[in-house]
């Protein structure tokens, strides 16, 4: 799965939950993705975690923003 491929997935996975949130990939080996969210949607995206990690990514750094 190419890059872009892996940063749409993530999206996705997102959108279909209804989560408005932005996903960057991050880090040297590019293997983190970062997700910008609001912080209500915390616990959602914990959840949702290990499901963004199957795509090929190591990490899943969260960074909250308010009113996102």
């Amino acid at each position: 799965m190419t890059e872009a491929e892996r940063l749409d997935a993530a999206q996705a996975i997102l959108a279909r939950e209804g989560i408005p949130a932005r996903v960057t990939i991050a880090g040297h080996a590019r293997d983190v993705a970062a997700v910008s969210a609001a912080p209500e949607h915390l616990a959602r995206l914990a959840e949702l975690a290990p499901e963004v990690k199957a795509l090929g990514f190591r990490y899943l750094a969260l960074e909250l923003q308010a009113g996102e």
